[in-house]
């Protein structure tokens, strides 16, 4: 695996910056997203192109709903959908990025009921396209959205059905292998989030993902990535909550729980989750909000004759 550092620049993006954009890609936690269009709303027209490469499910329809209701159809950007199994990590300190882990990019686009403009936008969307597959190591390519929705579907999954076990029972992901109750819970969620996607029409058809969902696959990735982190002290979304961080659960079980009210489907189980899960981070941001700050102003032993005054010497002579 060949690994590289490349250079990051860190830019603010400002509004008072009127340049329009050609081709913006989004990336980070779901919960960003809107904000981060929000900031560069007024560089945007119909001849940009969205790459939403965010975390979760249901982003581009938040996008939709907070940023762009209202707007006229052709005055909207196009959208593109992406995903990677690159594993990166940004290192502040030298302002690069590192990748621990090889992997691959997909991208895809929902069709809307408007073909005319559809095809309009074909274009612009094809030259994101082509922009990032020239870059040979992201291993980009286009495929149709149900391919990409079962590349994207196993750490959705995994985050919507082992992620608020662990926050919720206050244990490890070791610990769900020895709890019965726990693994009872995991079994309620996955088998509610698979009746929304066996139920969803714009993957109806799909050979992919009706192997993925119906079969023991997907309780195997589930299992294999437990093995996997059984080491950690805690999961990610128990250090989330822990430090007041804002979490990903609307775009994880909150999308199930959205999509199969509009499939008639009720999900119990998964509504009760994600309730659970904001009581404890609205704890949390209380508890975090209730400290007192304490400013340090001692001065370290090892410094204290650089900086601290000595009393002025007496007239008087000593005998």
């Amino acid at each position: 695996m060949k690994l590289e550092h490349v250079s990051v620049t860190p830019r603010a993006i400002t509004r008072e910056d009127n340049s329009h954009i050609d081709q913006l890609l989004v990336a980070g936690p779901g919960h960003g997203a809107v904000e981060a269009l929000r900031a560069v709303k007024h560089r945007i027209n119909k001849d940009t192109t969205v790459c939403l490469m965010t975390d979760g499910l249901g982003v581009l329809e938040e996008v939709r709903a907070r940023i762009f209701q209202g707007t006229d159809e052709s005055s909207k950007p196009s959208f593109l959908l992406g995903h990677m199994s690159h594993r990166l990590a940004f290192n502040r300190r030298h302002d690069s990025v590192k990748e621990l882990r090889h992997g691959e990019t997909q991208l895809t686009w929902m069709n809307s009921s408007r073909m005319t403009q559809e095809v309009e936008k074909t274009e612009t969307r094809m030259n994101f396209v082509q922009a990032l597959q020239a870059v040979e190591d992201l291993r980009s390519s286009l495929t149709p959205f149900d391919k990409w929705l079962h590349f994207k579907l196993p750490s959705v999954i995994l985050d919507s059905v082992v992620e608020p076990v662990c926050v919720l029972l206050e244990i490890p992901y070791a610990g769900l292998l020895q709890n019965p109750a726990a693994q009872r819970m995991m079994h309620r969620l996955l088998t509610e989030i698979v009746s929304v996607v066996d139920n969803m029409p714009e993957v109806e058809g799909s050979a992919a993902i009706r192997d993925f969902i119906r079969g023991n696959r997907i309780r195997q990735h589930i299992y294999s990535r437990i093995m996997a982190r059984r080491g950690a002290s805690s999961s990610e979304l128990a250090r989330q909550i822990r430090n007041g961080l804002p979490t990903d659960i609307d775009y994880l079980n909150g999308f199930f729980i959205r999509r199969g009210h509009q499939l008639g489907l009720d999900l119990p189980t998964n509504a009760l989750i994600r309730d659970m899960v904001k009581a404890k981070h609205s704890l949390a941001i209380e508890k975090l909000n209730s400290y007192i700050p304490i400013e340090e102003t001692s001065i370290p032993s090892h410094l204290s004759l650089r900086y601290r005054t000595m009393p002025k010497s007496s007239n008087r002579k000593l005998v």
